[in-house]
């Protein structure tokens, strides 16, 4: 066969020049290559590879960017999968692990070996997501690259690298990232085995797609399209080659061999076969409410919108309601779907697979659901690959119309490096701003909770020598959050304790009771060790999917050491000492005032702080409360403790130092009379006590 002629068969241009590595395959291959929709190309090794690693330092650079920080918190699936991890290290060895519904080991394992390394960290807990989310770049180039040529895999792993779901995906730390990473190198090598007959490929193809199953559920989906694919195989129409039926059968054979492990496990507790599925599914009474056709009808349509129109609308998963793709790459989408379905065999596959494997947001709750329709990533990004690489053709084609076909080359080129420039930007700017900025980000990620464990290592690491320390957690807070036993390893200085019904003290010289709002916790105070300074924090906030308002998440009292001995500003009736006093504006119209109240008896009345701020005799603003926000209250004083009593006030108009004054005090909510003051450095009218403010 002359050169010529064997262009020709490529289906190429006659002219055009062809690597030496094309021009080595044989008549079959080619034939094979042109049968599954693989182009000749006459895209330079060292280009592809060069172009692969730029694509590789964009996906590095949108994947570690702020990287354990956004999004914000630690969601308690990511905290499920640290705990196990820790069971893990310690010896354990499961393929299944049952908590939090069920879930597959592999990406387990790899958050085992990552805390191992790095600690107890979120960051640690969601590397390998990082890894994996990387690794699937040139995997969907391989993937591309065997389905259709150099220039659609190149584009495919770009495609993967400046997208917002990908991207995302990358900086969790859920299983659900591993599964794109097995698809690619399945089909990749399968492809490959198709294209050359090469048996080791059907073998890695097998192997690859056995491990899918160890990595997130809707890999028991992928069976439909692959036998859809055996369809194809055999159907003339789809003018695919024939292929190694003892390459198939070799495929099959390791992939069975490679999933026996894990379905005799499963098959040993069947319960972790449907639970999840059974929770979600719209033939559920619970999600359909009766009309479960009607139900899947809804959730076809709003499936089809998530491409780009309307995409999850949960905040975990993505910037609420933003579609898979901006309008550049959704143009290409729709190019090319069309170009794939006139491209039989390969363009035909990967319609099918999509179509496949959006069944699992399709039949479940929440439709379109990015983390359960995973299973089309990175195959759904082959997609715009072809619509960009059909761009580019044509403009090359329109190019040698003119007489300039190398302008057109580098024309269609320059469409697809903007198309996708305007995908990375926009990425950018929608995560590392509104999605970064997000309240609904902030509590969907349960924040509060990572911020709590990071204020209870802080305390802790701040012991001194000679002032031991210890943490009293609520058992029932401990135990409904996972996140914090993950993050704060328990130990004699982490005691999980019921403040109900405390157990005796241990003696530490300083102490924090944590506890949620609503617990009964006032026996608790017994723990906090006496003498100390005691203020209480209510500034972490919660809020349920469901929930339309934050609520306060926990109530931290702490017990610190205090300087010792000082001279009161104020002593007044019943022992009472007013012992620091500070005031400043936070706000033109807006002061912070902090107080610290000592006892040096026991009290039997729960007293109220007056705090007013004065013009004249008109009063501007006004702030009264217990103490301690009410959280200690002053009939569980104890002589020698010094009471924090912190609070905001908001004044009618800016506050005038000239004409302006703030004034404190106690009084009996009872009778509605104020504790006289006995004694005072400063001057006092009317048992108040006159404060500076800086």
């Amino acid at each position: 066969m002359t050169r010529r002629s064997a262009v020709q068969v490529a289906g190429a241009p006659i002219d055009s020049p062809l690597p030496s590595s094309i021009m080595r395959l044989s008549a079959r291959e080619r034939l094979h290559r042109k049968g599954l929709g693989v182009d000749d190309e006459r895209l330079p090794t060292r280009t592809y590879i060069l172009s692969l690693a730029a694509v590789l330092l964009v996906a590095l650079a949108l994947r570690a960017a702020r990287f354990g920080q956004v999004p914000p918190g630690l969601y308690h699936d990511e905290a499920y999968n640290g705990i196990d991890a820790l069971a893990v290290l310690q010896g354990e060895r499961p393929l299944w692990f049952p908590a939090n519904n069920g879930r597959e080991p592999l990406f387990i394992y790899l958050v085992a070996l990552s805390v191992g390394l790095f600690g107890r960290t979120a960051a640690a807990l969601r590397a390998p997501a990082l890894l994996l989310g990387l690794l699937t770049v040139p995997a969907a180039a391989f993937m591309g690259t065997s389905l259709f040529g150099r220039r659609v895999g190149l584009l495919t792993a770009a495609v993967t690298a400046v997208t917002f779901w990908p991207v995302h995906l990358s900086r969790l730390g859920l299983r659900v990232v591993s599964l794109p990473l097995f698809v690619a190198l399945a089909l990749g090598f399968l492809w490959r085995g198709l294209r050359s007959g090469r048996l080791r490929d059907y073998l890695l193809a097998g192997a690859f797609y056995g491990l899918s199953f160890y990595t997130y559920l809707a890999a028991r989906f992928t069976p439909l399209p692959l036998l859809l694919l055996a369809g194809l195989l055999i159907w003339p129409a789809a003018r695919l080659p024939r292929p190694s039926w003892k390459g198939l059968l070799l495929s099959v054979a390791v992939a069975v061999l490679v999933v026996t492990p894990l379905a005799i496990t499963l098959a040993r507790q069947p319960q972790g076969l449907g639970l999840r599925i059974a929770q979600v599914s719209v033939f559920s009474p619970a999600i359909s409410h009766g009309d479960p056709w009607g139900t899947l009808a809804r959730h076809l349509w709003h499936t089809a919108q998530a491409f780009f129109i309307r995409g999850d609308r949960i905040p975990r998963h993505n910037l609420p309601w933003r579609p898979i793709f901006g309008p550049g790459l959704g143009a290409a989408f729709i190019l090319g779907t069309a170009v794939a379905l006139r491209r039989r065999g390969a363009g035909w596959f990967v319609l099918v697979w999509v179509g496949a494997m959006l069944l699992p947001t399709v039949l479940a709750e929440d439709a379109p659901h990015f983390l359960r329709a995973v299973g089309v990533q990175p195959v759904l990004f082959v997609l715009p690959a072809l619509g960009l690489d059909a761009l580019g053709r044509g403009l090359a084609s329109l190019g040698t119309r003119w007489g300039r076909r190398f302008a057109g080359y580098r024309l269609g080129a320059a469409a697809a490096v903007l198309v996708l420039a305007g995908g990375l930007v926009g990425t950018a700017r929608d995560y590392f701003g509104a999605y970064a900025h997000s309240p609904a980000v902030y509590y969907h990620f349960e924040t509060a909770c990572r911020e709590l464990a990071d204020r209870l290592n802080g305390f802790l690491e701040a012991e001194v020598p000679g002032s031991p320390r210890v943490v009293y957690v609520s058992s029932r807070l401990w135990q409904q959050w996972p996140a914090l036993r993950f993050l704060v390893p328990a130990s004699d200085r982490v005691q999980p304790v019921s403040p109900g019904s405390p157990p005796e003290a241990d003696g530490a010289a300083e102490a924090l009771l944590v506890f949620q709002p609503g617990e009964e916790y006032l026996p608790g105070l017994s723990l906090l060790p006496q003498g100390t300074r005691i203020a209480a924090t209510c500034d972490l906030y919660e809020q349920g999917d469901l929930e339309p308002q934050p609520r306060p998440y926990v109530i931290m009292l702490s017990a610190t050491a205090d300087a010792g001995p000082q001279e009161p500003i104020a002593s007044l009736e019943h022992g009472l000492h007013l012992v620091e006093a500070e005031a400043r504006r936070i706000a033109p119209d807006r002061l912070y005032v902090r107080l610290v109240w000592e006892a040096s008896e026991q009290l039997s009345v729960d007293y109220v702080t007056f705090v007013q701020v004065l013009r004249g005799q008109t009063m501007i603003g006004q702030k009264d409360g217990p103490p301690a926000a009410g959280y200690v209250p002053s009939s569980r004083w104890r002589p020698g403790d010094r009471i924090v009593d912190e609070r905001e006030v908001a004044l009618e108009a800016p506050f005038d130092p000239a004409s302006d004054r703030l004034i404190v005090g106690l009084y009996d909510r009872a009778t509605m009379t104020r504790v006289r003051v006995r004694s005072s450095r400063v001057l006092v009218r009317d048992d108040a006590i006159p404060v500076s403010i800086q």
